[in-house]
Formats: structure tokens, sequence, C-alpha cells
């Protein structure tokens, strides 16, 4: 009797706690077709906060005009489908190659590069090695006055300076899944 009645306490105790809430980020499954992109645009509610999440290849689309590509950026606002003035994030490229030419086995090559206003600045050389499907954390913290770019264990800060900052994430000729894509206050 006594265990029943400290069972009951103690379930009564689990009950009456409240537990530690986790906040999981969204998943997003940018699949698009070959020669097309889709792009999602998310507002950031402080100046300054964090975009944090992970990134992999599932599927490349066969093209001859593109190769598969996701861009993470923060960067102004503009109108869907048009690019933004300024930009600062990194980007995920993807090469088809012969799988017995290429230094994981795999059928394609990826390369991370970090990219400010369109353009390409670095690429990262270790990431040539990464099999493509390999989930990819990432990290952009901006202040105001630059992003902080974080990917595996490189960092690179990026000069921006945006009145309205907004998350820009564009994919093409592939599909790209995001897992615990969030936004969060500096």
């Amino acid at each position: 009797m006594k265990a029943l009645l400290g069972l009951c306490a103690a379930g009564l105790a689990c009950w009456a706690s409240p537990a530690p809430a986790a906040a999981a980020g969204i998943t997003w499954d940018c699949d698009t077709a070959a020669d097309h992109f889709s792009e999602l645009v998310l507002p950031a509610a402080d100046p300054s906060f964090i975009v944090s999440g992970n990134v992999q290849l599932n599927v490349l689309a066969p093209s001859k005009k593109y190769v598969p590509v996701v861009r993470v950026q923060i960067s102004s606002s503009s109108a869907p489908g048009t690019s933004p003035q300024a930009s600062a994030g990194f980007s995920l490229t993807v090469v088809p190659a012969d799988p017995k030419k290429t230094p994981s086995g795999a059928p394609a090559i990826q390369m991370l590069s970090y990219t400010s206003s369109g353009k390409d600045d670095e690429s990262l050389p270790l990431s040539l090695m990464t099999k493509p499907g390999t989930v990819q954390p990432f990290t952009l913290s901006y202040d105001g006055s630059q992003v902080s770019v974080t990917l595996g264990n490189d960092v690179k800060i990026l000069p921006l300076k945006v009145a309205d900052p907004v998350v820009r994430i564009v994919c093409s000729t592939g599909e790209f899944l995001f897992t615990n894509l969030s936004i969060t206050p500096r």
C-alpha cells in the first residue's frame, strides 16, 4: 500500500512539474525541378539575430544548363524572384561527377562557399571531401553591420548593413532538406 501511495505521489509530482520546452526549428524540403528554383524569405523580428539549422542534398535534378545549388543568406528585402541589393551568407553547390574520379566515390562533388552580394567569396577546401547527402550544420549571426557565417569549424565574417534584413533561402535544380531551421534574437 505504501508503495502504491509513493508511486501515485511520484506520478502527481511529474504531472504537476512543467517539462522544459524544446525549441525545435522548422523543416523545409526545398525540392525543385531541373532549371527551376524555389525561394523562401523569412522576416527577421529583431535587428540582430541568429539563423541556424542543417541542410543536406537529397537529389540532383539532371540539367545541361545549371548545377544544383542552395543559398542561405541574410539580405536586404526585395521583390520575390529578384536578387537583393545586398546579401551575405553561404552556398552549397553540387557538381555531377564520375564516381571513379571523386575522392569520396560519390556521383557528385559538393562545394561550400561564402557569398557576398551574389559573388562566391571563398570555397572551403575540405568541403570537396564531403559526400553529397551529408548533413551540413550552419549558423549565420547578424549584428547590424556584419554576418558571421559558421560552417562546421570554419567561420567567416562578411560585412553587411541593411535596414530591413530578411533571411533568404534559394535552391535550384535539386532537392535540399532543411532541418532545425530557426531564427532567434542575438
